[in-house]
């Protein structure tokens, strides 16, 4: 991976070449730099890539500092004992100690209980706390998913060929032509009934390949309580993106 060095700082960078790209930017965010630049365009030379990136090496090294300041105060926020997290449509207290754990440990009993290891401190502890809890959801999130999919799946008499908890940026749940229903592992932290409807609606596709009559029909026949789960989901989503 290519580095970019401003005055003691090290900064690396992915690269993505896009067929849609017209000319070089680069992308910053929490998981890293990327630079998106046209197809072709050479790593090398006045105008490379490499050039490129020196150039904007003073806007990448505030922009990267910029985002780091804003995610310890996100993790400070939302990572730390007294902060609430939302499971299953219920807000539950967090509670996290330092121990002699080799691992983050989480365990949930009416809050959540976090062991983090006594050598994190800092931003390095916040994140393994947030790493810990994800891992955590996601695993609850694959349960009900399966979970789901065995009941509805009988009802409708549909096999999918698969089912995976996933992270898909602009759905909280697909059915493609693979005939895979994939749904947004965060809907764990939705109520109950939010996640069973984004399931019974995309095995409903494998039915229907629209949003006609036919479809709601067989959503409602599978599923009689669907408008309450599509009403708390879109109250969970609104209540998501405003944190």
């Amino acid at each position: 991976m290519p580095i970019l060095t401003v005055g003691n700082t090290e900064i690396p960078y992915a690269i993505r070449y896009s067929e849609r790209a017209r000319k070089k930017r680069i992308v910053v965010t929490p998981e890293g730099v990327e630079v998106v630049a046209p197809c072709g365009a050479l790593l090398d030379g006045e105008d490379g890539i490499a050039a490129f990136v020196h150039e904007k090496r003073r806007w990448t090294f505030d922009a990267v500092r910029e985002v780091k300041s804003k995610q310890g105060k996100l993790l400070t926020q939302h990572y730390q004992s007294g902060a609430k997290l939302q499971y299953r449509g219920r807000w539950l207290m967090l509670e996290v100690q330092s121990s002699p754990c080799e691992a983050v440990q989480v365990r949930c009993q009416s809050k959540f209980h976090v062991e983090v290891p006594e050598a994190l401190s800092g931003t390095q502890k916040l994140l393994a706390v947030k790493a810990g809890l994800d891992g955590w959801l996601r695993e609850r999130a694959e349960r009900d998913l399966q979970r789901f999919i065995r009941i509805h799946s009988k009802r409708l008499g549909v096999s999918p060929r698969g089912a995976k908890s996933a992270e898909a940026k602009h759905a909280w749940g697909t059915c493609g032509k693979d005939e895979i229903v994939r749904v947004h592992w965060r809907l764990i932290q939705a109520p109950k009934v939010a996640m069973e409807y984004v399931v019974v609606h995309e095995l409903c596709h494998l039915i229907h390949r629209n949003h006609g009559k036919a479809f709601w029909k067989t959503v409602a026949q599978t599923m009689p309580e669907w408008a309450e789960g599509k009403a708390q989901l879109e109250r969970w989503e609104r209540e998501f993106r405003a944190q």
